[in-house]
């Protein structure tokens, strides 16, 4: 075979090889992309508690509206059912928790006009939270100007990877009544798909002119780390007198 036309053969295969490797490579980094755009964290102002009344307020991280540059932050504003001013600050992670130890929070503000804005309802909503089982703090806390309306905070979660999912009912605090309240409530977060999504939301209802405002939190409670607290002294202390009887014995 002559020497030109076997360079010509490998310099064939070779490309071929490399045509091989980049379009894998490619088609890898479009699996990627599409498992990152199917990951969300999404803030909501609803004018109802499903958000299915087709003029309801969605902004998505780092989306069209959102005012907090970095990852995991949310903010917005809205003028609209009965509201003069909404604002929705939501953060999930990486700013805050993990998908292994979930936490949101939403910061939140409702400015009623005169004779009262009715009810508003405002979403934080994150998936890809790793599926397993562990305890979680749900905490509530705020004013309401004038010693008017209600505000109830809930969560949702663990049985679906889609966002504002209500299916699941975690847990609620409230409905709060006082110019300025605080309540806190405990759970299991038990996850039946892996990975999932949580949801925190709050509903708000104002009878007269004025603001609410205040803090919702859902934060997962990591299980206690074997060999930590009393049960753990309670087995040090039991090793140990097991060791000291074994010790005697042989002394005899």
């Amino acid at each position: 075979m002559p020497k030109n036309m076997f360079l010509a053969k490998a310099a064939l295969k070779a490309k071929a090889a490399l045509f091989t490797v980049s379009t894998a490579a490619l088609l890898l980094v479009a699996t990627s992309a599409g498992d990152q755009a199917r990951a969300a964290f999404v803030a909501a102002i609803c004018n109802d508690a499903a958000c299915t009344g087709g003029n309801d307020f969605f902004v998505t991280d780092n989306g069209a509206g959102d005012s907090i540059p970095l990852l995991g932050g949310i903010n917005f504003t809205v003028s609209a059912f009965g509201y003069i001013l909404a604002v929705n600050t939501s953060q999930s992670k990486p700013l805050i928790g993990s998908a292994a130890v979930p936490q949101l929070d939403l910061t939140y503000s409702a400015t009623s006009t005169t004779g009262g804005g009715g009810s508003i309802f405002l979403y934080a909503s994150d998936t890809d939270f790793i599926a397993s089982s562990s305890g979680f703090h749900l905490t509530l806390g705020g004013t309401n100007s004038g010693n008017s309306g209600t505000v109830t905070g809930s969560a949702w979660g663990g049985n679906s990877n889609t966002t504002l999912d209500f299916a699941n009912l975690l847990g609620s605090v409230g409905p709060f009544s006082g110019a300025s309240f605080s309540g806190a409530a405990n759970g299991l977060l038990n996850a039946v798909v892996n990975p999932y999504s949580l949801t925190i939301g709050l509903a708000i209802t104002r009878s007269t002119a004025g603001t609410t405002t205040g803090d919702l939190n859902f934060s997962a409670v990591p299980g206690p780390v074997m060999g930590a607290g009393l049960p753990g002294l309670i087995l040090a202390c039991g090793g140990l007198l097991v060791l000291a009887r074994r010790r005697r014995m042989a002394a005899i």
